[in-house]
């Protein structure tokens, strides 16, 4: 996890989910998304919400065009050295955060477990923040607040870093993994801006990413929509029309999920088997 912007990265390299394979991909951080707000539905745990606002902000402000689609994806490396957009030593963080600076270290575990490479230590949440709390004397929000604060400071510093690549492709399916994570989000938590994303996500697929005939492209790009749509396009565009139905109650959302639904059954059906082509 992307402690100062949010978001995900692909996958951990160790045991103790430390050191992440940097990409970033939109699909995880879709499924992320919904997954964290229905653990908050269960749980009411803050730190649920954290992740998921955190996260959307990230999406919005580098993913997110608001002619209604997602990018793909950031790569994991920047100015050829994997990771460098996200790493910080031990020097740069001192002289950033002066006297927040211990505060900061124990809540990120800038120490030896953080510690990760070439005098660089990777972000690492410390899960015993009630204890830091007692140490320094601090209420928990309170503790939030000042981190909050470093936050803000290292990331305005992190701005004028070069950003790792941008895999500015749109695929249907990933698009509406995330269309549903937005919705979700609406559903959880009531923010008007994530259901203005979900709807404005929504219609794309269907003005932009939709074939005359109904059926679905893939891959959007430069303002153009190509190759036939795969079966799990079709799969998530249908739950992404289900979820927007649920925060519209708009029934023609429910309506081009059916269309669509009897056209994958038409479609992708194998006559020798129950499964499905893809």
């Amino acid at each position: 996890y992307d402690q100062l912007r949010g978001g995900f990265s692909r996958y951990s390299t160790d045991v103790i989910w430390k050191v992440p394979h940097f990409e970033k991909m939109l699909y995880d951080n879709a499924q992320l998304v919904s997954l964290y707000c229905e653990a908050f539905q269960h749980s009411q745990n803050k730190l649920y919400a954290q992740v998921v606002h955190q996260t959307l902000n990230f999406i919005e402000k580098e993913w997110y065009d608001k002619k209604g689609f997602f990018y793909s994806a950031y790569d994991a490396d920047s100015e050829g050295v994997e990771g460098k957009y996200y790493v910080w030593t031990k020097d740069e963080l001192q002289s950033a955060l002066g006297d927040d600076f211990e505060l900061f270290a124990d809540y990120y575990q800038v120490n030896e477990i953080g510690y990760w490479e070439h005098d660089n230590y990777i972000l690492m949440r410390n899960e015993n923040i009630a204890e830091l709390a007692v140490k320094n004397n601090m209420t928990l929000d309170s503790i939030e607040d000042k981190i909050k604060k470093c936050r803000e400071i290292l990331l305005k510093i992190a701005e004028k870093r070069v950003k790792p690549g941008l895999d500015d492709k749109t695929l249907t399916s990933w698009n509406a993994l995330m269309c549903s994570g937005y919705a979700r989000a609406f559903l959880t938590f009531g923010n008007e801006k994530y259901k203005t994303i979900a709807l404005r996500s929504i219609e794309f697929i269907l003005n932009d990413l939709t074939q005359k005939e109904g059926k679905l492209y893939r891959t959007y790009k430069n303002g153009k929509a190509k190759i036939n749509g795969f079966l799990d396009d079709y799969a998530f565009v249908i739950e992404a029309l289900m979820q927007v139905y649920l925060i519209t109650q708009d029934e023609k959302y429910l309506k081009k999920a059916k269309d669509l639904t009897e056209l994958v059954l038409r479609e992708f059906k194998n006559p020798e088997s129950a499964f499905l082509y893809y």
